[in-house]
């Protein structure tokens, strides 16, 4: 239960509108259902991503227990500011948002290469279809289909190219 408190902690961060991505996957002559499978199939493949073994997770993990310990054990005793310093000292260490941020990146990582691997190639939004996006509500049809408008179009795709080295 202390470990689920501890991660619920650690995640929390003030809310704030999500801003429209910069970059996006295309693929010419796609249909609209093979565009939508494809995302749907690819962020599967991130979002059931086994993490426990990575470095991260285990930095966490090991965090976690250390503050378990401090709070059953002999250390719940001692004066309230060496308890709460020594439980900081531990958050520090395992330096939280570095581990989150690493396993974003990994989950991202999959994604990205599963779109690669089905012939997707990554772009950058101007910003006008940046603002444009903006206008659409999170997850609604009209934005799914703004985006696979803009995924599908040669033209977009050819001028607006992330290289491997630009991304």
């Amino acid at each position: 239960m202390r470990r689920a408190a501890f991660i619920l902690i650690l995640l929390a961060s003030p809310a704030a509108a999500a801003p429209a991505p910069e970059t996006s996957w295309g693929k010419a002559g796609v249909s609209f259902d093979q565009y939508r499978q494809d995302a749907v199939e690819c962020g599967r493949q991130g979002y059931y991503l086994d993490v426990s073994q990575t470095d991260a997770a285990k930095t966490l993990v090991s965090a976690s227990k250390q503050l378990d310990t401090v709070t059953q054990g002999s250390f719940a005793s001692m004066d309230p500011l060496e308890y709460a310093n020594t439980q900081q000292r531990i958050v520090q260490g395992a330096r939280p948002q570095k581990q989150f941020h690493d396993v974003k990146q990994l989950l991202q990582s999959t994604v990205d290469q599963c779109l690669a691997d089905r012939g997707y190639s990554k772009f950058r939004l101007t910003d006008d279809q940046r603002h444009g996006m903006k206008k659409l509500k999170l997850g609604s049809p009209e934005r799914h289909d703004y985006l696979y408008r803009l995924a599908t179009n040669p033209a977009v795709l050819a001028a607006q190219a992330v290289t491997a080295t630009a991304q």
